[in-house]
């Protein structure tokens, strides 16, 4: 896979190289995203159920999104923050990313920029490795949680955890990890993340002279829900036994690891040269109750409602944008590819339809083109003959949501979606946002969706996240 992700580089106009070695220090920039951690967990976004500290602090010191969106499930996010591609058309399955898929570490590292990734990474396909590993991607450096499929079946006798050999190796204590390609060892004191971020932590260190990117997909706050290394209780039980009350405290170290980051910019010297950028994959974990004032919030992982898609989006850049300074512009991921390269002055590839629009013009404090609306396309599980989750694509512009099947939704009066407006019902201003959405859709490949195994009804998982509102509701759909 190596070979074939050093090919990829060929889509990428040649003269990025060139540029690289004439042009003024470009900025460096740490693109950092959470695991299930949706927008309604933050602080300063209205949440109420958490204290968030250092997050509050870092959108004080920059500026804050308040509509960014993900897709509703971590495979689907990652393929698109990092291709600027929407899902309908890359999207191969779960843990899968096609290699012949440009990434921006592609981009950066062409570009001349020092690139390196740690965290979680779930995209090499299974075992049979069909998909994409770090190294192709376009990454110098990498420092990964090993779940399961990523290591052999020869090497899987090598990692123990508490005593014991579980299905699925640990994200969080005593970890498995893989560092440039080799596997380390670590104990039951050990805590994951502290090892991911300590890894970017000596990349900066060492690459402080150099232009680099780092991305750190998190490993937290998605479950197990353990307890971190700043729990008040961190006994073998804790460490093992997942508890929701531990979600506070993992937002918490979350916000504590980022921090560091941020503060070693600052001890280095090089802050006000370096974008961070602090998102989120997807919405909280369902089952989950949190409170943005009277409003309580179901998370809703997996789901194309608000909760499932609406994240976190925080840019610390000093000298570049505002303290305090808030952005109420659509940002939809695949705009991070365009946006990295363009900060980056790096090449976007010209074989291929993106989808994404950069929003430096944004963090710049700037106009820009903002965007009219987010699309998400969720096929979670393509090959699957009755999948857990209907396969819907919708369009939102910030208040209405078409879905392909043709419900819409106003959205910030119906946060649950289950009042779709009858078309003979719309204002002329409804019908407009209407006719805007559709052309949206239309935009990408024309595509029909097999949900027969629904029956006309919404999926399971959304029939039990509507029961815990004490909402019980058959919606007729047209499949």
């Amino acid at each position: 896979m190596k070979a074939v992700g050093l090919g990829l580089l060929a889509g990428i106009a040649p003269r990025a190289r060139a540029q690289a070695s004439t042009a003024a220090r470009r900025p460096n920039i740490v693109l950092i995203m959470a695991d299930d951690m949706g927008y309604e967990a933050i602080a300063c976004n209205g949440g109420t159920s958490y204290q968030t500290p250092m997050f509050d602090k870092l959108a004080a010191a920059g500026m804050r999104f308040t509509n960014c969106y993900s897709q509703p499930i971590c495979t689907p996010s990652r393929v698109k923050i990092m291709t600027g591609r929407s899902n309908a058309r890359n999207y191969r399955d779960f843990g899968d990313l096609d290699p012949h898929e440009i990434t921006f570490g592609h981009v950066m590292k062409a570009a001349g920029y020092k690139t390196c990734i740690a965290g979680k990474w779930q995209l090499c396909g299974g075992p049979a490795l069909t998909g994409s590993l770090p190294q192709s991607s376009g990454f110098d450096e990498s420092c990964m949680w090993a779940y399961t499929n990523n290591i052999p079946e020869a090497d899987r006798d090598k990692y123990t955890f508490f005593g014991t050999k579980p299905d699925k190796t640990s994200r969080y204590w005593n970890p498995a990890i893989v560092k440039n390609g080799a596997y380390v060892p670590t104990t039951t004191e050990d805590y994951g993340p502290d090892i991911y971020s300590g890894f970017i932590l000596d990349f900066i260190e060492r690459n402080k002279t150099n232009e680099f990117f780092a991305y750190y997909p998190m490993t937290l706050t998605h479950g197990p829900f353990l307890a971190t290394p700043h729990s008040t209780d961190r006994s073998v039980l804790t460490k093992t036994k997942s508890s929701p009350e531990f979600f506070d405290d993992m937002i918490q170290y979350a916000g504590f690891l980022v921090d560091r980051i941020v503060k070693k910019l600052n001890e280095l010297g090089i802050a006000e040269n370096t974008l961070v950028l602090f998102t989120c994959d997807n919405g909280t974990a369902r089952g989950l109750v949190s409170q943005m004032g009277d409003r309580m919030v179901v998370g809703g992982k997996g789901l194309t409602i608000d909760a499932g898609v609406h994240v976190p989006l925080i840019a610390y850049w000093p000298g570049v944008t505002r303290p305090g300074s808030v952005c109420t512009d659509l940002v939809d991921f695949s705009d991070f590819m365009p946006t990295l390269a363009e900060i980056g002055k790096g090449e976007l590839p010209t074989d291929r339809v993106l989808d994404g629009h950069s929003f430096l013009p944004q963090l710049k404090g700037e106009k820009g083109e903002p965007r009219q609306a987010v699309v998400v396309h969720y096929d979670k599980n393509p090959p699957e003959v009755k999948p857990a989750f209907r396969r819907v694509r919708c369009a939102y512009d910030g208040r209405y949501k078409l879905y392909l099947d043709g419900r819409m939704f106003d959205v910030p009066n119906d946060w649950i979606e289950v009042k779709p407006i009858p078309v003979d019902a719309m204002s002329d201003a409804q019908m407009a946002a209407r006719e805007k959405l559709q052309a949206a859709l239309d935009l990408l490949p024309e595509w029909h969706p097999d949900n027969t195994s629904f029956q006309g009804e919404p999926d399971p998982e959304m029939k039990r996240y509507l029961a815990k509102y004490g909402v019980t509701v058959k919606i007729a759909i047209e499949d």
